[in-house]
């Protein structure tokens, strides 16, 4: 029995999709499993010759040349899982490590809320183990995944830290951050039907409330010239754009455009019910779950003046 779409749900993000009706049909069934090859313990190429020597049909994802999607479930189960060579991980949480340009060269970088070690595990692969990056979480409990998934991965460069991001030590700051925010999660609705039946539009308020602090804070420990990421797995304008707005009206971030080819994307929405936000917000990047057959998503990159 397909989960059923609160009406509210369908009036609140029809008028904002390009087809209400593919998105609300995509949002019933499941997305496909992905996953990335770990660079930091074999390459592209060995990882597609192993799991294809497996028997796996795998297809490689045209904008991001380390990432593939295939159709069996079994990929979890390899050696190679076991080993840290590949990360299965949701395609649309790809994004926001490979927003970071130049990531290299940031020296310092702090994945923000970091557990369970998807976007770490994945920034430590394209700092090449170079630098230093900082992996922190509020959850003591999710930290044990992290850390288990950053020795799995073979990440050297990561140290870990357990800490509400808005008490963060200001005794440093950060060429590059990344705040993926905790969020109502209405993107992942496809792996987690049953989100539906709990979806509230005060849970959403609730989150945006503490998303300004989150992007707030983050945007303090970067250092002049650092690049914030923010991203989330919703599709509220409440948790997304107008987050960016508020940090917008409380500093002197600037918004720099995000160009993903081969990805289809739609840009930041400018109004919501009567709110405005500032025009900027359009450089970010909405991934509806039916535009490419994902997750549903929202990324944004700021830089600090």
């Amino acid at each position: 029995m397909d989960p059923i779409i609160p009406q509210k749900f369908k009036d609140r993000y029809s008028p904002l999709v390009d087809d209400p009706e593919a998105f609300l049909q995509s949002l019933l069934t499941q997305p496909p499993k992905s996953f990335r090859a770990n660079t930091l313990k074999a390459s592209v190429r060995e990882v597609k010759s192993r799991m294809e020597s497996y028997g796996f049909s795998l297809r490689q994802v045209p904008w991001y040349p380390d990432a593939f999607i295939s159709s069996s479930p079994e990929i979890g189960s390899t050696l190679e899982h076991f080993l840290g060579h590949i990360y299965v991980q949701e395609l649309t949480s790809m994004l926001p490590a490979l927003t970071v340009n130049e990531i290299q060269k940031a020296g310092l970088v702090l994945d923000a809320c970091a557990a369970p070690g998807s976007k770490a595990t994945q920034l430590a692969a394209l700092m090449a183990n170079r630098g230093a990056l900082v992996a922190n979480d509020l959850d003591y409990h999710r930290i044990k995944a992290l850390k288990f998934n950053l020795e799995r991965c073979g990440c050297l460069n990561a140290v870990i830290t357990n800490q509400d991001l808005r008490y963060y030590p200001e005794k440093q700051e950060f060429g590059a951050i990344l705040l993926d925010a905790p969020c109502s999660s209405e993107g992942t609705i496809r792996k987690n039907p049953s989100l539906l039946s709990r979806w509230s539009e005060n849970d959403i308020l609730s989150k945006a409330g503490l998303q300004r602090q989150l992007i707030l804070k983050a945007y303090g420990l970067l250092s002049p010239g650092g690049t914030l990421v923010y991203s989330t797995c919703t599709f509220a304008p409440e948790e997304n754009e107008g987050v960016l707005d508020f940090l917008l009206s409380k500093t002197e971030a600037k918004i720099q455009e995000v160009k993903i080819p081969g990805l289809k994307t739609s840009r930041g929405i400018e109004e919501f019910r009567g709110k405005k936000f500032s025009r900027e917000v359009k450089k970010a990047v909405r991934v509806w779950p039916h535009q490419n057959d994902t997750d549903g998503f929202f990324l944004a990159k700021l830089v600090k003046p």
